[in-house]
């Protein structure tokens, strides 16, 4: 088979053909001024067609039969015309198709599929989305722009472009986000990122990190003698096993959950100057008494980490209500490794732990309207309560394989893009939600670590209380 691109003359080069003479017509075609050179710029641009629409194309979705798939790949941005304008796509998918031609010949092909994305606003540095869909056969490139500039705005870019994504921050937190993805594919590095820029914008910013990770990599923004003060008046509340004749009263968790309230309550009065608390549940070892006392003696349990979490989500939640309503983020909690700290309801082996993850859940399901926001990260999405994720309106999707996952983000992202989740390489995610800059999902490259420091701590310099 044979395929041929018909494309139409420029009215500027038909006129001067038809005036010419036969001898010369050839050399006077190539005389072209700076007006006619925009009008052939189609015929530069040969080398990167990619393709053609091809039929079932839809208006969200176009197929296209490729041509030439040497810079094809998940992710990149090709673009059509549409109604005069160049309209962009990203490609999402690839498969093989054969087709008869006569008898028992066969011709094979790619068949790629894109999602549309709009037209990129270039002073606004963002996709406005656009109606209707391009012709079939229309001719389809690849897009390629200059190197990505790495921007205190771009949460990441469109890969082989310098298209970038961003990110408000006070969506993310008041409509809730969730960093989701294997280990070692870059979730903490970007929620660590996020709440950065949380910072820089005022929001306060509780941070619940099994990991110990957070501690080292924020320390830049950590009030060491605050952080320091709190933690200690929050482990002395916690020790001892005071006993009581009914084991509801016993122990210490009522001293420590008063004590957390009354920290978590004055940090996050807009008079404090400390931005940022770290804790890690599992560090805090507080008593609960499990039977009712018998000659002054009764058993004891140490309080879990999901128990321990609901504490503090309680407290942030009671503390924002006494703020009052807000329209903007106000304060966020940071659940690091979610599933074990606000785990679904099959995940558990106790009641405690249940009653605990509903209380978490409550806190969040309520704190929206008192500024009141979560950001979640976890690897595993079966193993989270769903009650919260369901919650979380912007999602950061990386590379998983668990059909579970899959099958969960496949309701906010679509089942196109949740099929190359077990895919993607590290520092790539699908973003979607009420946060992001661009109104449909797509798949960016993350900012490198070393990079986003370089360029956003330039325009916002930690700002963290000076010690006496």
């Amino acid at each position: 088979m044979l395929r041929a691109l018909n494309l139409p003359v420029p009215a500027a080069l038909k006129s001067r053909a038809d005036d010419a003479a036969i001898g010369s017509a050839a050399a006077s075609l190539l005389q072209v001024d700076e007006d006619e050179e925009r009008e052939v710029q189609v015929l530069d641009r040969i080398s990167s067609l990619c393709g053609i629409v091809d039929s079932d194309s839809d208006l969200e979705f176009i197929e296209i039969e490729v041509i030439n798939d040497q810079d094809l790949a998940e992710g990149r941005l090709v673009d059509v015309k549409l109604r005069g304008e160049d309209v962009i796509y990203q490609i999402i998918n690839g498969v093989t198709r054969e087709e008869s031609v006569q008898q028992k010949n066969k011709y094979g092909y790619v068949r790629a599929k894109a999602r549309k994305i709009g037209k990129w606003d270039d002073e606004a540095k963002k996709f406005h989305p656009t109606e209707w869909l391009p012709r079939i056969n229309a001719p389809v490139f690849v897009k390629s722009t200059g190197d990505f500039a790495h921007n205190a705005d771009a949460v990441g870019h469109f890969p082989g472009t310098d298209y970038q994504v961003s990110i408000d921050v006070s969506d993310a937190v008041t409509h809730n986000t969730a960093v989701l993805g294997i280990l070692g594919v870059g979730k903490s590095y970007l929620s660590i990122e996020v709440v950065e820029r949380m910072l820089a914008t005022g929001i306060k910013v509780i941070c619940l990190d099994l990991t110990d990770q957070y501690a080292t990599l924020l320390a830049d923004f950590v009030d060491d003698a605050y952080q320091a003060d709190v933690n200690a008046a929050l482990t002395a509340a916690a020790q001892g096993r005071p006993v009581a004749q009914g084991k509801e009263e016993g122990g210490s968790l009522h001293a420590f959950n008063g004590m957390v309230l009354e920290k978590i309550s004055e940090f996050l009065r807009p008079e404090t100057e400390a931005q940022l608390l770290i804790f890690n549940p599992a560090g805090f070892r507080v008593s609960k008494q499990t039977t009712n006392a018998f000659q002054g003696q009764a058993a004891f349990t140490d309080l879990t980490a999901c128990e321990i979490t609901a504490m503090f989500s309680s407290a942030a939640l009671r503390a924002c209500q006494d703020l009052g309503m807000t329209d903007t983020a106000r304060a966020c909690l940071v659940y690091e490794e979610a599933h074990s700290l606000v785990p679904e309801w099959n995940s558990v082996a106790s009641d405690g732990d249940k009653n605990a993850t509903a209380a978490s859940a409550r806190a969040i399901l309520q704190g929206r309207k008192f500024g009141l926001g979560c950001l979640l990260i976890t690897q595993r999405t079966a193993n989270v309560t769903k009650t919260i994720l369901n919650q979380c309106n912007s999602i950061f999707a990386m590379r998983t394989f668990d059909d579970t996952g899959k099958d969960f983000l496949g309701n906010y992202i679509g089942s196109e893009y949740a099929r190359i989740l077990p895919t993607l390489k590290e520092r790539h995610a699908v973003f979607f939600g009420k946060a992001s800059s661009c109104d449909d999902p797509v798949l960016i490259r993350l900012n490198d670590r070393d990079r986003f420091i370089e360029a956003f701590r330039q325009q916002d310099e930690p700002d963290v209380p000076a010690e006496d």
